[in-house]
Formats: C-alpha cells, structure tokens, sequence
C-alpha cells in the first residue's frame, strides 16, 4: 500500500471515529434529559396525587370547597412540603412551574362542590403524561376533567364542564371528560399539549 493510500486510510479511521464520538455524545445528552424529564414528570405525578388527597381530606366534613384558593390551601398546609423549593417563594411543580388552585362547580346549580387544580410550566412530554395519568386505578372516582393548553393557565377554566357534561358536548377539543381522556387519541393528546420549550399547562377538576 502506498503512503497515499495510508495516509486515506487513517483519515478514514479518523473521521469515522470523530463521528462516532459524536453520536454517541448525542445519545448520551439525549438519554440524560429523557431521565430528567421522566424525574421531572415523576415528581409533578407524585405532587398532584397528594394534593388532591389533602384537599379532599381537608374539606370531607365540609358541604362545598367554597373559598378554595392557592392562599387557603397553604394556609391550611394542604400543598406538599416538596413544592416548597429553595429560591422560590411560591410552591411550584416538578418542572418549577406555577400552581394554582381554585372552587369550582360540580353541577349547573354552581354549587362548588368541585375544585380545579393548574400546573403551569410543563414541558410538551410531561403534559402529555399529566394527561393520560389514571387516577383510582382507573375508576375515576373523583376525577372529573383534565385539559391541556400550550401556554400559561390558571384554574377556573373548567368551571362549565360539571359532573353532567358528556365529551360530545363539549367544543374545546383541549378538554377530556374523565371517562373519555383515556380513549383519546395521541394526536388528540399531543395537539392539546402542543407546546415549545416548558410552556404548557394542565388543568384537572375534582370533587
């Protein structure tokens, strides 16, 4: 072989081995934020689950959740201690985004016998999971709606979906009833949590 040849040879060898330090540079950001954003998604699961049990432990006795609002449930510690994050001074959720809070109605009566819970600030991924979350093991006991938006937003948006609203009658294709978010398409799901960056909010109603 001539030292041409050689000399093709070893730029060869150099270049695939540059390239494959590359991919495998790119496979192993890619998997570190796939871990962060499941941590991410994880803890927001883990947070809104203990909510919703504080809050509707905290009102049992009561007749509605009337007066419910982000300032209530702190006072009344029903925000977990774990969204309490240093350097921030409002509890945020698993991605540092806002919560928010707020009475709601159960039926057309608007008699707040229901609540609505915002988790702001969630990545596209992490809103599509938030979704398709079950709750009591798929009976959806309490659960009521769950919706997703792209940008920023508070509860209250749900306050006209009541426990007597079917899915047909309800226009804003970012909202799911709970007995039919589970059979919602992908593409149904990932158009409502169609979001850049961590921009997303997702929006559930209790009672």
């Amino acid at each position: 072989m001539t030292e041409t040849k050689k000399q093709k040879v070893r730029l060869i060898y150099k270049i695939g081995g540059f390239l494959a330090f590359l991919l495998l540079g790119y496979l192993g950001i890619r998997s570190y934020k796939l871990s962060v954003e499941k941590l991410k998604t994880n803890n927001c699961v883990n947070e809104i689950a203990e909510l919703v049990g504080n809050i509707q432990e905290a009102y049992r006795n009561e007749r509605s959740y009337d007066g419910l609002d982000y300032a209530r449930a702190q006072s009344l510690k029903l925000i977990p201690k774990t969204m309490f994050r240093q350097g921030f001074r409002e509890a945020v959720n698993g991605y540092m985004g806002g919560v928010d809070m707020f009475y709601s109605s159960l039926h057309e009566e608007g008699d707040n016998k229901a609540f609505e819970i915002s988790f702001q600030g969630v990545s596209s991924m992490g809103c599509i999971a938030l979704m398709r979350m079950q709750w009591d093991g798929g009976q959806n006991v309490s659960f009521i709606a769950v919706a997703g938006y792209p940008s920023p937003m508070p509860s209250g948006v749900l306050d006209q979906i009541t426990a007597d609203t079917p899915q047909d009658e309800i226009k804003d294709r970012r909202v799911f009833r709970s007995s039919a978010v589970r059979f919602a398409s992908d593409l149904q799901i990932e158009n409502a949590c169609a979001c850049e960056d961590e921009t997303c909010s997702v929006v559930w109603k209790f009672f």
